[in-house]
């Protein structure tokens, strides 16, 4: 008596543990951080805007580095659910709190659209 249910106990715990690879994986949220430009805002920029009108189109910058006060940048990360991070980012220079320059040389704004879950 006392060998069949260690028998079943053993067969039992290795026919659970062989479920678990059928069990489908939890759900898992997106993370987003930073700031979302998006492809019609980052047309808006002109140059010769002043501060408070770059504010208007994009929002107050992530970082504003108290060492680089005259440049803000505007990053966004991005970790979807299943997938691989991705990350973005748009630097935009000042002189006299007028816009002189914008890097957009790590800007992708495809980065920053989430896909539909499925």
């Amino acid at each position: 008596m006392r060998k069949n249910l260690i028998f079943i106990a053993i067969l039992s715990s290795v026919n659970l543990a062989s479920c678990t690879s059928i069990l489908p994986e939890p759900h898992k949220i997106d993370i987003q951080q930073g700031n979302r430009v998006k492809q019609e805002d980052f047309e808006k920029l002109k140059l010769g805007m002043n501060r408070k009108q770059v504010i208007f189109i994009l929002g107050t910058p992530l970082l504003q580095d108290g060492f680089h006060q005259n440049r803000w940048d505007y990053l966004f990360y991005l970790i979807p659910g299943n997938a691989e991070p991705r990350q973005s980012r748009l630097s935009l220079f000042f002189e006299n709190d007028i816009l002189v320059r914008i890097d957009d040389s790590q800007y992708t704004p495809e980065v920053q659209e989430i896909e539909p879950a499925k």
